[in-house]
């Protein structure tokens, strides 16, 4: 047996192998006992799961085990995405949640996210305790009968509520007026049917592929890269449609192809969600976006006056700034966007809707909103490459690459340094590139962007080989 361990957003594991319903019981009785200590814990907590292997049961496992505590559940009636238990601890002011989900993680994986009071994802001290408490006390479980007759739980349809919370933060009157062919990727995931539902006032005409329910995602990893959305690209160059949209195994993340079939990097989604924001909607805030996000927002971010902060990868970092400072937009290159005024969390399918609204507010198609945004704040071209690594150090990592600086990467100076998370090489020209290992997966991660394919392809193919002969070698 592993050690369990919570990462960047959660614990993940291979299902039978270190994920079996055993552990998920030890952490279980390890979330019920850290409750226990909180001065809120009458307050209960929201169980929810995805639709991967077995999810149900292990969130019945979960339910059991914190009934058996005499911790008050309200478990999801059906699969659900990772949003919808955030909205509901928000909403019903809960002392927690917890959400059976290995997001985008292949499919042999499952895991558990756990999240705090106030929706977003539960802080590393949180975590680090339940860590600790594992295995200190015996699992009490109380059957899924017994609780309720004990009305220690409640099980619910969560989804409505979330619904109109979605459409809360929309424009209603321009998604009436949206008449858009829209193409959905579910990715085999529980986004399916939540795009339909959210436009069935509108003109739309929403065609998903990849529905759910399928134990193996169709042979692909859930995770809306383009490696994974060629099935998407495909189809809407196939049935001419406005815009394709792809939403994660837990649909917290999205993914966009646009009326020509280009797949849209990360970068280019946060910069157009910013400038829609602040041009279309007229919003103002702050700006926070991980380390792995690149130079159009900040360009952006300067051109409004809006103040930006960078930030470690994972989302749990972007709503730690969301709750200290007023931020409009936080962001993460694995394509999870979170908006002020609406939820600790991110949220595709809210992300993918906002381009719904923004194609029918500006009046053009996506390919020329896009070509007219890099127009303004210069083209980005983005790639990330993977290394299958278990055990990495990243402090011994970022010193070893530090000790070996490069003074320039695809034919341009370097002009800084940044260790926020990994290291981080920045050209003269705002190109860049960043190693560093991965907080949910066994990899250790190679990304770079810049304005143009050529220089893009050098630096990437420079930094693999620093990996190579500095990591590896």
């Amino acid at each position: 047996m592993g050690k369990i361990k919570f990462g960047t957003d959660g614990w993940r594991a291979v299902i039978a192998d270190d994920f079996t319903f055993a552990n998920v019981a030890r952490v279980a009785q390890a979330i019920a006992d850290y409750y226990q200590t909180q001065p809120d814990k009458e307050k209960g907590l929201v169980v929810g799961y995805d639709a991967r292997f077995l999810s149900r049961e292990f969130a019945q496992e979960m339910v059991e085990v914190l009934a058996g505590n005499g911790i008050l559940v309200i478990l999801s009636s059906e699969d659900i995405p990772t949003q919808c238990i955030s909205f509901v601890i928000e909403d019903r002011e809960l002392a927690g949640g917890v959400i059976i989900t290995a997001s985008h993680n292949p499919p042999k994986y499952n895991g558990i996210k756990i999240r705090a009071s106030f929706g977003g994802s539960a802080p590393a001290q949180v975590t680090e305790r339940i860590e600790v408490l594992l295995g200190k006390n015996r699992v009490r479980k109380l059957a899924l009968k017994e609780a309720a007759k004990k009305r220690l739980i409640k099980i619910e349809d969560l989804a409505r509520g979330y619904l109109k919370k979605v459409e809360s933060f929309l424009d209603k009157d321009l998604i009436r007026k949206a008449h858009l062919r829209i193409v959905h990727d579910s990715m085999f995931g529980v986004g399916d049917g939540f795009i339909e539902k959210l436009l069935a006032k509108s003109e739309c005409e929403v065609i998903t592929i990849h529905r759910k329910y399928n134990p193996g995602f169709g042979g692909l990893n859930p995770e809306p890269i383009e490696k994974n959305l060629e099935d998407l690209k495909r189809k809407v160059r196939e049935v001419g449609a406005d815009l394709g949209i792809a939403t994660d195994g837990d649909a917290d993340r999205a993914g966009v192809v646009d009326d020509k079939g280009r797949y849209l990097t990360p970068h280019q989604v946060f910069s157009l969600l910013l400038l829609y924001l602040v041009e279309g909607r007229k919003m103002r805030g702050g700006v926070v976006k991980t380390v792995s996000l690149g130079y159009q927002p900040e360009r952006i971010a300067r051109e409004f006056a809006l103040s930006l902060d960078e930030v470690p990868v994972g989302f749990k970092y972007v709503c730690d700034k969301m709750q200290e400072k007023k931020i409009l937009l936080g962001g993460e290159e694995s394509g999870g966007y979170g908006f002020r005024d609406y939820l600790m969390e991110r949220d595709g399918i809210l992300s993918s809707l906002l381009f719904v609204e923004m194609i029918t507010k500006i009046g053009r198609p996506l390919s020329f909103i896009l070509d007219n945004m890099e127009d303004r704040f210069g083209a980005s071209f983005f790639r990330r490459i993977d290394f299958e690594e278990t055990e990495i150090n990243k402090e011994e990592m970022i010193k070893k690459l530090s000790s070996s600086t490069p003074s320039s990467l695809g034919g341009v100076p370097l002009r800084e340094i940044k260790t926020i998370d990994g290291i981080k090489f920045i050209m003269k020209d705002d190109s860049w590139l960043l190693i560093r290992p991965s907080g949910t997966e066994p990899k250790v991660r190679v990304y770079a962007e810049a304005a143009d394919e050529v220089r893009l392809n050098k630096i990437i193919e420079e930094g693999v080989q620093l990996v190579k002969e500095t990591i590896f070698s």
